[in-house]
């Protein structure tokens, strides 16, 4: 039972971010603990796994032909545990374990109609049996309009970090891996997605906190969402969409906006997409479909070129 501090270590790390993420990385760290203790290994400590274990789960998860995407993701919980306690050592990429990035591309559309996010919207400001209806109907207007993530759109700063003249929000708070970037030239609708946030914000004059969480409740307020998401059909159970899919509508809208013709995963296959793309833009339509990428995959919060996050909201164009 020598592992089993392992996943003791798991459990009482201390990890930021929302509790549902921290739920998933204590699970797929365990899972690692309970891999690492079937190859034979009998490390106690977060602190003395060495890439000589993480290739050993590598090999074992291979043999039984799981997916470089599900050693991935036990990979980057491992990663966390280890980072949580001061263990550094760990090689950031897993190709020197023979895992290669797995594909996250999504054939078909996860971006919500525009109509029942408003009506979730509309529902939610004059919703009369929950205190924070409005404040919420306010949140998913962000993640709407500009494409947040569900943390960022809770903790962005609204004082602070927008530049209504200049139509630029910088997003720095709640970002994935602490990534933060800029969205330049916002439109009527964005600005006004920003104003109604406002009146939720807190008065104080320290930066970094007139966000959208109440004073004092942290990350706790991610609950309240949820329980507003439930509210409003705004599920996977009750209406097929969650959240999330808000940031899939965003990069599907600036798809259509730049290029004129509807991405991949609106066709239903590749060689259709291409033809109907072919059929409205002619020769230019991969230049059109690499630029409406490179400003998708930078708006994101990721680099241009990663073409692997482009393909999770818009479905492979090759």
């Amino acid at each position: 039972m020598k592992s089993i501090s392992l996943v003791l270590g798991a459990n009482r790390a201390t990890l930021s971010g929302p509790r549902s993420k921290q739920h998933r990385v204590r699970q797929n760290a365990r899972a690692f603990a309970k891999r690492l203790r079937r190859a034979g290994f009998g490390v106690r400590k977060w602190t003395n796994i060495t890439n000589k274990h993480f290739a050993a789960v590598a090999r074992q998860m291979q043999e039984e032909g799981k997916s470089d995407g599900r050693i991935a993701e036990i990979f980057s919980a491992a990663r966390d545990l280890c980072k949580a306690y001061g263990n550094t050592g760990i090689s950031p990429t897993n190709d020197v374990f023979g895992v290669k990035r797995g594909t996250i591309a999504n054939a078909d559309s996860k971006a919500v109609a525009p109509g029942f996010v408003q009506g979730a919207i509309d529902k939610l400001e004059n919703e009369r049996g929950y205190e924070y209806g409005p404040r919420c109907a306010a949140q998913i207007r962000l993640q709407w309009e500009l494409g947040l993530r569900r943390e960022e759109s809770a903790k962005v700063d609204l004082v602070s970090d927008w530049d209504r003249q200049g139509r630029t929000l910088h997003v720095q708070y709640g970002t994935k891996g602490g990534r933060p970037r800029t969205l330049f030239n916002l439109s009527d609708r964005q600005q006004a997605a920003l104003q109604s946030a406002l009146p939720f914000v807190s008065l104080s004059d320290r930066p970094g906190i007139h966000n959208l969480m109440p004073e004092g409740m942290g990350d706790k307020w991610q609950e309240k969402l949820s329980y507003a998401a439930r509210l409003c059909g705004f599920t996977k159970k009750e209406s097929g969409w969650t959240l999330h899919s808000n940031r899939h509508e965003r990069f599907h809208t600036l798809y259509v906006a730049h290029t004129g013709f509807q991405p991949p995963n609106q066709h239903e296959s590749v060689a259709a997409f291409q033809q109907a793309a072919h059929n409205a833009a002619g020769e230019e339509w991969p230049r059109l479909d690499a630029e409406a990428r490179d400003e998708i995959e930078v708006t994101a919060g990721h680099s241009a070129g990663r073409r692997d996050v482009s393909d999770a909201y818009l479905g492979s164009s090759q």
